[in-house]
């Protein structure tokens, strides 16, 4: 089991995070129940949203406002971060997994990313614990067996893999790392560097 006594991320969630506006636009008149859902979801959990994603990656959400179109067809964003597309069809854990997963990809944007560390590992090294400080360890694991088996070109398996072979403090440093600029490969580079006296 994880166990956090970070008294900080504890208030965060109590307090809520300032949301950024959210436009849910369904693409299809059908699609309009899925939008209204997904809507009050943010509604009612967007503040808790924010403070989890920020609190786990320790990114600040932008202010800008958001478009979430919602369709049929797989879930992303956009890769300036403006828009996200949700998929209609799915129940509100899923919608509420996607939100979160989504959103963070939007928070992730000021992540770099290096050879080891693409799109998807860069969000995983926060995805997992904002899913447990939201809704529990075991939504958080039925999730990440979902999106193990999302069928595409990328290997969602092996980027959770790679994420959770690591504990949530190893997750942590390797976003200090990267927020420090200081990767692993840097770090090893510096390493091999003659000491300049």
């Amino acid at each position: 089991m994880i166990r956090r006594t970070s008294v900080t991320a504890g208030l965060a969630l109590l307090l809520g995070g300032a949301a950024p506006p959210l436009a849910f636009v369904p693409l299809e008149p059908r699609h309009a129940g899925a939008a209204t859902l997904n809507r009050q979801i943010w509604d009612e959990e967007g503040p808790r949203i924010v403070a989890a994603l920020e609190t786990e990656s320790g990114l600040d959400f932008p202010e800008s406002p958001i478009e979430a179109i919602v369709r049929d067809g797989p879930p992303m964003a956009s890769p300036d971060g403006r828009t996200i597309r949700l998929r209609a069809s799915r129940s509100a854990d899923y919608m509420r997994a996607t939100l979160v997963h989504e959103m963070g990809h939007r928070l992730a944007l000021a992540l770099p990313r290096t050879a080891q560390i693409d799109d998807h590992r860069a969000l995983y090294l926060f995805l997992y614990d904002a899913w447990t400080d939201l809704y529990g360890r075991d939504f958080a694991d039925r999730m990440v067996a979902l999106e193990r088996r999302i069928p595409a070109a990328y290997d969602y398996d092996a980027a959770w893999s790679w994420a959770l072979a690591m504990t949530h403090e190893q997750r942590r440093a390797q976003l200090a790392a990267l927020q420090s600029g200081q990767t692993k490969a840097n770090q090893s580079e510096v390493s091999r560097r003659p000491k300049l006296r």
